[in-house]
């Protein structure tokens, strides 16, 4: 089973009538692939602690239950969104893109 599709909005023009990168570059990248990460939060352990863990136990992260996931290309927050199941595998629903910077 192929991994559902994201489209995404077209790009547009910049504040100013400015394009946001040329259409020629872009194109060209649309076939290179990019892992991106999913990230719910961060928790703090000693060590001692990380070698206590068994099956079962729960580590309390620091984002609020209902905040969204941030969706990660590298060190790069890109988006976030919100967890959904796909079937039988999770999935992010995008709800905030983050703005990019164009090459000048």
């Amino acid at each position: 089973m192929s991994a559902p599709s994201i489209e995404l909005p077209t790009i547009a023009e910049e504040p100013g009538g400015k394009p946001a990168a040329p259409a020629g570059r872009l194109a060209a990248l649309a076939g290179v692939k990019a892992d991106l990460t999913v990230v719910a939060g961060h928790a703090t352990a000693k060590v001692g602690e990380l070698l206590a863990l068994k099956e079962g136990t729960v580590m309390t992260l620091d984002t609020a239950l209902n905040a969204p996931f941030d969706v990660m290309l590298g060190d790069q927050v890109v988006a976030r969104g919100e967890l959904v199941a796909v079937g039988d595998q999770f999935g992010v629903r995008i709800t905030e893109v983050a703005p990019h910077e164009a090459s000048r």
